[in-house]
């Protein structure tokens, strides 16, 4: 009677492991947002091709999944592909109403400043950056301080200076140098003081002595005063420093060139203080780690 017991709970086990094993070979079916998570793993490394074929399907899987439409905006704009990412972030952003505003969605606002900037669809740039990005930041929407955080060198300061550049080459100069100038107190953390205008480093020189940027300090303005005419700066040349925030006089009318030489020389410069070697700029990104 034991043995046949025995018998009958042995076969039972046997019986259980089998259906133990064939529960774990059911195929998994990843779902669109595991497909998405995949194209921003292989975007985050750099590799823009595999990432763009699993966004893409991903909107196989669910052609509303707003995330992935997201992903092959800039996935598309990383490529060069300007037009395309139009399409894509217009496309995710058109699944929700105009009323239906969600912090995502500065991703979307601020995709399409950068790509219709790359077109050459200055109007459009500037909209999406000024009235759609910055008329949503700073509420409940979105993060006081904006990142991209699938790269977090791209921020909110960027978006300020493709506004900025939008709008200098519609000759809104006066727009353009409000951006400029609002761009500059965004980077209050990076900017460094410089000692004197002879210092061949330094961004600004601190007139309050506080060690901070601030109104009534002057920043650089790429000029200088070529002593020894070779169109080099040199160690000990005089550097030009305007007071901040800026107020050329960039009147059309008035056709002042060396004003609006100033205001492009500054464009360049946000250039180079928002690339990617300065990091976050020292804002305070509203992402998971």
């Amino acid at each position: 009677m034991i043995n046949r017991m025995k018998k009958s709970i042995y076969i039972f086990c046997i019986a259980m492991g089998f259906l133990f094993i064939q529960n774990c070979r059911q195929t998994y079916e990843p779902t669109d947002s595991d497909l998405s998570s995949f194209g921003w793993t292989y975007y985050e490394e750099g590799d823009y091709i595999n990432s763009l074929d699993w966004f893409l399907q991903a909107l196989v899987e669910d052609p509303s999944y707003y995330d992935a439409y997201n992903g092959v905006g800039w996935t598309m704009g990383r490529l060069g592909q300007a037009s395309d990412a139009i399409d894509y972030f217009t496309s995710g952003l058109q699944l929700f109403s105009e009323q239906e505003v969600q912090p995502f969605m500065l991703d979307f606002y601020a995709g399409l400043a950068f790509a219709n900037n790359a077109e050459g669809q200055d109007a459009a740039a500037e909209l999406y950056a000024e009235t759609y990005f910055f008329g949503n930041l700073n509420t409940a929407v979105g993060d006081p301080e904006w990142c991209f955080c699938h790269d977090r060198h791209i921020n909110q300061i960027d978006v300020r200076l493709i506004q900025a550049i939008s709008e200098f080459r519609q000759a809104k100069f006066y727009e353009s140098q409000e951006s400029v100038n609002r761009a500059y107190g965004d980077l209050i953390y990076s900017l460094t003081p410089a000692t004197s205008n002879s210092s061949p480093t330094g961004d600004y020189l601190d007139k309050d002595g506080s060690g901070n940027f601030n109104t009534g300090d002057e920043i650089f303005n790429g000029q200088w005063a070529d002593a020894n005419q070779n169109g080099v700066y040199d160690n000990g040349e005089i550097r030009n420093f305007d007071e901040y925030p800026l107020n050329y006089d960039l009147d059309i009318a008035t056709q002042d060139i060396t004003q609006w030489a100033y205001l492009a020389n500054h464009l360049s410069l946000l250039s180079n203080y928002t690339s990617i070697d300065n990091g976050e700029n020292g804002l305070i990104c509203g992402c998971d780690d």
